[in-house]
């Protein structure tokens, strides 16, 4: 055995503290950069925010391009200047006039979010109308199982241990829930999607005013939550038949009438019209940046960087004034606090790089996926093409992860009105997805396509999967199988 010692040379890329600072920034969201601003503004006394443009030669306010007090007009260096970051290689910085934004009442005159009506919730609602209908002895305890009633309707605790918890009887807490589930909107208050359906069914079996076809079909579909759920969930519609001594059609309708008339999340009526009908109950994102298309030139969009317009970052001009006296006197003061100005300076100047630098990169990467998915904005998810962070970073000359960082947690506004997640641009699979779902659109209901089935007819059209990613697009399309596709009323 024999051994050996080697040196061999290598390059390794490394980061400053700036740079990391930036890619810091850079990968966070609108609403989380604007936290992490607010904390800098907080933590750096060297970094002022203000809202208002001064004139460069007598310090008054802007509200314009010419200064109503001297006249001066702005020129294309000044507006450059003010979007670049303060230079101060050596820290003699220039003391610049600094107003903070004022703020008076008159101001939400014309704040439209200020005199928005606050929207009544699902709670709000309940509690309202439990006092116009509640016993006196009951009103306190149906408050509170209210107060347990989460946004889409459903009572969120186990109800035993909330009895235990408020000191009342289970029999007396399960006798008030009972009492809040006659309440509208039909449906709440339930503990589990089944009882949710039973209690909307059972309204419906007891209206007056109801065909009697409609009737037949709120009967069944009664009995399937009652009696036959997990068969119903397997879409076992030969068996339940079978046992109902009914039709496969009836069936089929009962079915549908559980689909078409109930809802699973009856509390939702009541979320603001800003947030989303996901299951999770996010409120709807706001795009990082907007993409518009030039109009009278053909596949030519422009991208627009989200920031607060409102928002304008500045090294204070007392420091700036402190470190000229500095510089000019240094004996004057000591090392420390020298050290300590200056740290804060340098810290304004490269958080206010990092920002500039963040927005144009976004700006330069975004430019560069619209001029490649122009067909994407202008006719759809059909037209998405293939195209990978690689090959941007390729073109623009930036490092992969750089536009991982650019892109990842950021949404779009596109030009059809739509918010998108940045991502979508480089999901090739998408395209795929959508023509599977035109298939499936167009299949006979009584002989759904299989998974197999599905990629040969893909393969007719040009498209080569295997059966295992039809499935794994199927299911994230939450498309259920062939079998529980089949109806038996067509």
């Amino acid at each position: 055995m024999s051994q050996s010692l080697g040196m061999g040379a290598g390059m390794e890329q490394t980061l400053n503290p700036k740079m990391i600072a930036f890619y810091e920034l850079l990968q966070q969201p609108t609403v989380e950069l604007e936290q992490a601003i607010e904390v800098e503004i907080q933590d750096n006394p060297a970094l002022d925010i203000t809202a208002e443009r001064m004139c460069p030669a007598c310090g008054a306010t802007m509200l314009t391009a010419v200064c109503r007090e001297c006249g001066y007009q702005l020129t294309k260096e000044d507006e450059e200047a003010a979007a670049q970051p303060d230079r101060i290689a050596d820290l003699a910085l220039e003391a610049a006039p600094m107003e903070k934004p004022s703020y008076s009442a008159d101001d939400e005159q014309d704040d439209v979010v200020a005199r928005l009506v606050a929207p009544e919730t699902l709670g709000d609602h309940l509690r309202w109308v439990w006092r116009m209908n509640c016993s006196a002895q009951h009103r306190e305890l149906g408050e509170a199982l209210i107060g347990c009633i989460n946004d889409d309707g459903y009572l969120d605790s186990d109800l035993e241990t909330l009895a235990e918890g408020l000191g009342v009887p289970f029999e007396l807490a399960e006798q008030v829930l009972c009492e809040i589930q006659q309440l509208d909107p039909v449906g709440v208050g339930a503990r589990t999607l089944r009882e949710c359906l039973r209690l909307q069914l059972i309204n419906f079996r007891d209206r007056e005013r109801m065909d009697q076809q409609t009737r037949d079909s709120a009967a069944i579909a009664l009995k399937l939550v009652d009696n036959h759920w997990e068969a119903m969930a397997r879409h076992s519609y030969e068996d339940i038949a079978r046992k109902l001594k009914v039709t496969l059609e009836d069936v089929q309708d009962g079915a549908d009438f559980i689909r078409t008339r109930t809802t699973p999340y009856p509390g939702r009526q009541y979320r603001p019209s800003w947030q989303s009908q996901s299951p999770q109950g996010e409120a709807r994102v706001r795009p990082d940046v907007v993409i518009s298309k030039v109009e009278g030139k053909e596949a030519v969009y422009e991208v627009t960087v989200n920031e607060s317009r409102s928002l304008g970052l500045r090294v204070n001009a007392v420091y700036r004034q402190l470190w000229d006296a500095m510089r000019r006197d240094p004996s004057g003061y000591s090392s420390k606090d020298r050290e300590h100005v200056q740290q804060y300076l340098t810290r304004a100047r490269e958080f206010i790089d990092n920002l500039n630098q963040r927005r144009k990169t976004l700006k330069l990467i975004i430019e560069a996926v619209a001029a490649e998915q122009g067909r994407f904005l202008e006719e759809g998810t059909h037209a998405l093409k293939p195209l990978t962070r690689l090959s941007v970073a390729h073109r623009l000359g930036l490092h992969e992860s750089t536009v991982g960082r650019a892109v990842t947690g950021k949404y779009a506004l596109i030009p059809a009105g739509d918010v998108i997640p940045c991502d979508m641009f480089f999901d090739a699979s998408l395209s795929v997805k959508e023509v599977i779902k035109d298939l499936l659109a167009e299949e006979n209901p009584r002989k759904p396509y299989s998974d197999e089935q599905i990629s040969i007819e893909l393969s007719k059209r040009g498209i080569q999967i295997a059966r295992r990613t039809v499935t794994k697009y199927r299911e994230a399309l939450k498309v259920p199988p062939a079998a529980q596709r089949r109806r038996y009323d067509t």
